[in-house]
């Protein structure tokens, strides 16, 4: 444990996205830029509207609703500091997602990124290239996007685009598109609930969505009609390739679920299983509560043998149902949602989330059979058993949060069990947050680990943090251990963004790696991975000269075990 005589004080207001592995998490980077060009005004925005921003727990939200409705409208944000657990940091974390009572911006009506990254010296096989093109007109929404991975040959390599036509309540969508309903044991866009951000209750449910995504093997493509009425609906359908592996005989084995085109094995994947789905997502609402049905057909070509597969799916054909329920009142939100899959396997997951004083608490559970599979929600495991219960009490000395999960066969081990606990205090231009970690496995060994935030922000537009954190991993009943330290110092001015960073880990092996969020190109949210020895640090600079245009540019190089990688990437954003 790294023992520091100082930490006596939140963290950067990304710890949201700080991951032990890497996801695709664009739907809520997606949020975010959505947010900052319509932010929620606090004073009228209901529970969903507040909990689609990603830093409100539930808590958060019925927090804010309650005092407003006891205190009257809120003046300025400064009033939020009122409600226990949120500070200064946490109100500059928000700032451009919230509004107090003025009118919302309106989005702009053609917008367009161009992102280019490339290794140096610059190598033909390592440049990668991402564009989005978006138009509003009245009522329609047309995208476009390309991406080329590093092996790939050209621009349009891999291309998706579409139209989504809104109209009160309903929406229609023509091309490539995403789903998010429920909890996301059929249907989510960012995995299995228990792999989203940060394992809250889900108040806000999108529908369907644009799909802007780099990953190429996740959403739909063909066409999907919904209706928000008393009954919603969802019907949708979708035909598209994907990547994966077939065998000699012909058979499919596996997905390759990320689609980076990085190598000949990897290419070699692309393409080569074809995926139809055919389904239905019915909602019916009242005030506090909701009741949904979700059900969709599927089938593959080839079809699936796969006698080494956690998931144990064989054939071409299946069919998934579900049963979902929310409630809420003013002082908890319960949701649980139970599905059939392939072979009758049953399971589900069932969560609540509400706050008694000073406590804020989240509670939720899981269970899987062996075989039970959903593409395109829960991950499959067998016999999958796991919870988790976080507490966070707000003190006048300081935030104290209390966080317990438990894994049931998962990876290599039978059962593994986590223990957290993080003290967070905000004291004037000091803001500091530590958290110690431990993990059980019933073996014996166990993994724990600390991470440290301290930040100084003499000025409203100056901060200067120092991160640190260690990471213990008894592998085969061997101790590795994993070390990283890191200064970083930050300029947010007007129309200005500069972030540099330099820092220097030491790992006894892979196994005692190290994820360190970094700030990237806008659109991108990244857990750098360091392991082995060595250092690495980045330069970001954003840059908008005039309304309607940002220039973004990052710079970062890393020195692993002696051999030095540098990475450049250049990003343009126009907004008409």
């Amino acid at each position: 444990m790294i023992i520091l005589f100082l930490i006596v004080l939140s963290v950067d207001g990304h710890e949201l996205f700080q991951t032990d592995d890497p996801r695709d998490l664009e739907i809520i980077v997606r949020d975010l830029e959505y947010l900052m060009l319509r932010p929620v005004d606090i004073n009228t925005a209901g529970l969903e509207e507040l909990g689609a921003i990603p830093y409100f727990t539930v808590s958060d939200c019925m927090r804010i609703i309650e005092y407003r409705q006891a205190h009257g409208p809120y003046h300025s944000l400064d009033d939020l500091k009122n409600i226990p657990g949120i500070d200064n940091m946490f109100i500059e974390r928000i700032r451009s997602y919230v509004t107090v009572g003025r009118k919302s911006l309106e989005f702009k009506k053609f917008s367009m990124r161009m992102r280019g990254t490339t290794d140096i010296p610059s190598e033909q096989a390592v440049h990668e290239y991402y564009t989005r093109s978006e138009v509003y007109l009245g009522g329609y929404h047309v995208y476009f996007l390309t991406e080329r991975d590093p092996l790939e040959d050209n621009l349009f390599d891999y291309y998706a685009g579409g139209i989504l036509h809104t109209d009160g309540g309903r929406s229609f969508v023509l091309g490539k598109y995403n789903l998010d309903f429920g909890s996301g044991v059929a249907l989510s866009p960012l995995g299995s609930f228990f792999q989203t951000v940060d394992f809250r209750v889900l108040t806000k449910e999108r529908g369907v969505l644009p799909y802007t995504s780099v990953n190429e093997n996740s959403g739909f493509f063909g066409a999907a009609l919904s209706d928000t009425s008393v009954i919603g609906y969802t019907l949708f359908y979708s035909n598209q390739d994907m990547d994966g592996t077939v065998d000699s005989a012909g058979n499919a084995t596996s997905f390759y679920l990320s689609g980076d085109h990085v190598d000949s094995l990897t290419e070699a994947k692309k393409d080569r299983i074809n995926e139809e789905i055919i389904g239905y997502n019915v909602t019916y609402r009242q005030p506090q509560w909701e009741i949904a049905n979700r059900t969709y057909w599927c089938s593959y070509t080839p079809g699936f043998v796969c006698d080494d597969s956690s998931a144990k799916f064989y054939g071409s054909r299946f069919w998934l149902t579900s049963v979902g329920l929310k409630y809420n009142d003013e002082l908890m939100v319960m949701f649980a949602e139970c599905a059939r899959s392939f072979r009758n396997r049953v399971g589900g997951v069932f969560g609540i989330s509400g706050y008694y004083s000073i406590l804020d608490v989240n509670l939720a559970a899981k269970y899987f059979p062996a075989g039970f599979y959903s593409p395109k929600g829960i991950e499959a495991r067998d016999d999958y058993v796991g919870g988790q219960l976080a507490v966070d009490g707000h003190l006048p000395i300081a935030d104290i949060g209390f966080l317990f999960t438990l894994d049931d066969a998962t990876d290599e081990d039978p059962q593994r069990y986590g223990v957290q606990v993080s003290v967070e205090r905000s004291l004037g231009i000091a803001y500091a947050k530590l958290q110690l970690r431990w993990r059980f496995t019933e073996d014996e060994s166990q993994r724990s680990g600390s991470r440290v935030f301290f930040r100084v922000k003499p000025f409203r537009v100056f901060f200067f943090d120092v991160r640190l954190e260690d990471k213990y991993v008894y592998e085969d009943g061997v101790l590795e251990r994993g070390l990283f330290g890191a200064l970083e110092c930050g300029l947010d001015f007007r129309r200005w963004d500069l972030r540099v960073r330099f820092g220097h880990f030491d790992t006894d092996s892979y196994a005692s790696r190290i994820y360190a969020y970094e700030i990237d190109l806008p659109g991108i949210i990244n857990n750098r991975m360091l392991y082995y020895s060595g250092y690495y640090g980045f330069l970001y600079l954003s840059a908008k000269p005039i309304d309607g245009l940002k220039f973004s540019i990052k710079y970062s190089l890393r020195d692993q075990e002696a051999a030095l990688e540098k990475h450049i990437g250049v990003q343009l954003d126009i907004t008409l």
